[in-house]
C-alpha cells in the first residue's frame, strides 16, 4: 500500500477544504520583513546574555571584533575559602616547633631523637617524634599524633592507611601481614608485621594505628607509625611505648590534657615506672 501526501493538484471535490489549502499556501508565501528579524536577534541575544550567570554584557567599540575581555567574566563567591581568614588551606611544616608530646621510656634513652610538627589551615596538626636511625640495625621509632581537622580523609584500611602515611616521610611499604589487636591506654590499636623500604634499604618493622576521641568531645586524634629493630618487636612492647607517652607543658589544650588524663587512668602496669623524660631535639 502506498501513502500519498495530500498537496498541490490534488481536489478530493469539496470547495470549503481546497479554500483552507489555499489560505495555507498564501501563509507560507509570506516573508518576515528583515527589520522584525533584527529586532528579534537583538532581543533574544539580550535576553541570553542576562540569563547567564556571572557574564556581564558588554561592547566592543575597537572594531576589531575580539571576544569580551577578562574583566566580562566576574568570579563567583567561595565562602570556604574565604573563611580560612588567611590560612591557606595546606600543610606547613613549623620550623621551629614548640613540642607537645614526649617519650618516656628506657629503651629510647640513648638514641638520638628528632621532632617535628606541621599544620593544616583546615586545623589538622601532626606532630611526629623519631628516635634512632632507620638505616642503622638497631631500634628505630617513627611515632606520629595526629590532631584532625577538617582536612581529615575518610577511614581507610590500615593499609592503605600506611601506604599514603609513609610516602609522605619517603618510605615505601613493600609487604604487610594481618593486624593483630592490642589493648593500650587509649584503647584497641591495630598492629602488624610491615616491611618497608627507604632508599633502597629494606628493614622488617612492625606498624601500629589507633584513632581515639576525647570524652565529650567532637575532636579526634589519630597515633601511628612504625618500630624496627634487629628482632621482631612484640605488641605488648608497642603497647608500652604508647603508654609512656605523654603532653609536654607546652600543650594547653583542654581537649588534648582531657584525652591524656583519661587514658593515663588505663595505664598497662605491666609497663613498669617512668624512667627520666627524653628531651626531643629539633627536626
Amino acid at each position: 500500500m502506498t501513502f500519498t501526501a495530500s498537496g498541490e493538484g490534488h481536489d478530493d471535490g469539496h470547495p470549503g477544504e481546497a479554500a483552507s489549502r489555499a489560505r495555507t499556501r498564501g501563509r507560507r508565501r509570506r516573508r518576515v520583513p528583515p527589520v522584525s528579524v533584527a529586532l528579534s536577534a537583538l532581543l533574544l541575544a539580550g535576553i541570553v546574555a542576562l540569563a547567564i550567570p556571572g557574564v556581564v554584557p558588554t561592547g566592543d567599540t575597537s572594531g576589531s571584533g575580539s571576544s569580551a575581555p577578562l574583566e566580562a567574566y566576574v568570579a563567583r563567591p567561595t565562602p570556604a575559602i574565604d573563611a580560612l581568614d588567611d590560612k591557606p588551606a595546606l600543610w606547613t611544616n613549623a620550623e621551629t616547633p614548640e613540642p607537645l608530646y614526649q617519650l618516656r621510656t628506657q629503651e629510647l634513652l640513648d638514641l638520638p631523637a628528632r621532632y617535628a610538627a606541621r599544620e593544616h589551615g583546615l586545623g589538622g596538626r601532626e606532630d611526629v617524634l623519631a628516635f634512632g636511625d632507620y638505616h642503622g640495625e638497631g631500634l628505630h621509632l617513627r611515632l606520629s599524633v595526629y590532631r584532625m581537622g577538617k582536612e581529615a580523609p575518610r577511614p581507610s584500611t590500615f593499609f592503605v592507611d600506611l601506604a599514603r602515611r609513609s610516602a609522605e616521610a619517603g618510605v615505601g611499604v613493600t609487604g604487610m601481614g594481618p593486624p593483630v589487636a592490642e589493648d593500650t591506654k587509649f584503647g584497641p590499636t591495630e598492629i602488624a608485621d610491615a616491611r618497608l623500604n627507604l632508599d633502597g634499604d629494606e628493614r622488617a618493622c612492625q606498624a601500629f594505628r589507633l584513632m581515639t576521641t576525647a570524652e565529650s568531645e567532637q575532636t579526634s586524634w589519630q597515633i601511628s607509625g612504625w618500630v624496627c629493630d634487629a628482632t621482631p618487636v612484640a605488641p605488648l612492647e608497642i603497647a608500652c611505648f604508647l603508654d609512656h607517652l605523654s603532653v609536654t607543658e607546652a600543650a594547653h589544650d583542654i581537649s588534648l590534657s582531657r584525652l591524656f588524663a583519661r587514658a593515663n587512668e588505663r595505664r598497662r602496669p605491666e609497663c613498669g615506672g617512668v624512667p627520666q623524660p627524653i628531651p626531643p631535639k629539633g627536626a
